[in-house]
């Protein structure tokens, strides 16, 4: 039949490239996926004005709550297991949820700050909601969810 070729180490390892290649492509592209994720910086108040990246960063540290000298802002975060917190304070700050907790817990302990409100989800419809109860709140959340009525402040890219 075969004439004594024996085609099953080749077929088996032909499967085994064919799998690990499958494996990596997909891997590249989930990470591609998430490189291209972008965050608005957002409020539903048109008074509040745009942000540098070194004042988003000054705002989501703690190291200050007001813009302008006088509008006192409140911040909301996302629940602690939704990966868009996770990404956005990579993207944002180059940490981790669990570095940004403890930073947090630091702040609260000496009494200089306390960590933004969270919310129980991370859909975009409590985000507003919540917005709508907090004048002066900012959130953020992944641009495309974002509502076109919303003040952007600024957007946060990966690598930026």
């Amino acid at each position: 039949m075969n004439n004594g070729l024996n085609l099953k180490p080749i077929v088996t390892k032909l499967l085994i490239t064919s799998f690990s290649l499958g494996l990596s492509l997909s891997a590249f592209a989930n990470n591609k996926a998430a490189e291209d994720v972008e965050f608005a910086v957002f409020s539903m108040n048109k008074d509040i004005p745009q942000l540098s990246k070194s004042k988003a960063r000054m705002l989501y540290k703690g190291r200050t709550k007001k813009l302008n000298g006088s509008i006192k802002i409140v911040l909301v975060d996302l629940p602690e297991n939704s990966i868009h917190r996770e990404e956005f304070y990579d993207m944002l700050l180059g940490k981790s949820v669990s570095q940004m907790n403890g930073y947090w817990a630091s702040l609260s302990f000496s009494g200089k700050g306390k960590p933004p409100a969270e919310l129980n989800s991370d859909d975009i419809k409590d985000i507003l909601e919540w917005l709508n109860q907090n004048p002066n709140g900012i959130a953020y959340a992944p641009i495309s969810t974002v509502p076109e009525n919303a003040n952007i402040l600024i957007t946060v890219l990966q690598g930026e």
